[in-house]
């Protein structure tokens, strides 16, 4: 990916951090090391992934009713 692709990515998720769910991989590694380990990004990595709420949870430092109460 180019300089200005990763920028542009990185800028992407600065507006709004949801935008990760709609990444892919590649785009995620890259957010990864652009940015560092941010909520978001760990968490739809993990969705990628197949986690479940559980494994989601433990990975960002929340509970797994914080996605219940989203989904509900």
């Amino acid at each position: 990916m180019l300089a200005v692709e990763k920028y542009v990515l990185a800028e992407r998720y600065r507006m709004d951090s949801g935008v990760v769910y709609d990444l892919t991989e590649e785009q995620l590694q890259v957010l990864l090391q652009e940015l560092g380990e941010m909520e978001p990004i760990i968490d739809a990595i993990n969705v990628l992934a197949g986690a479940n709420y559980e494994q989601r949870a433990a990975a960002i430092g929340c509970s797994a009713e914080d996605f219940w109460r989203y989904d509900e």
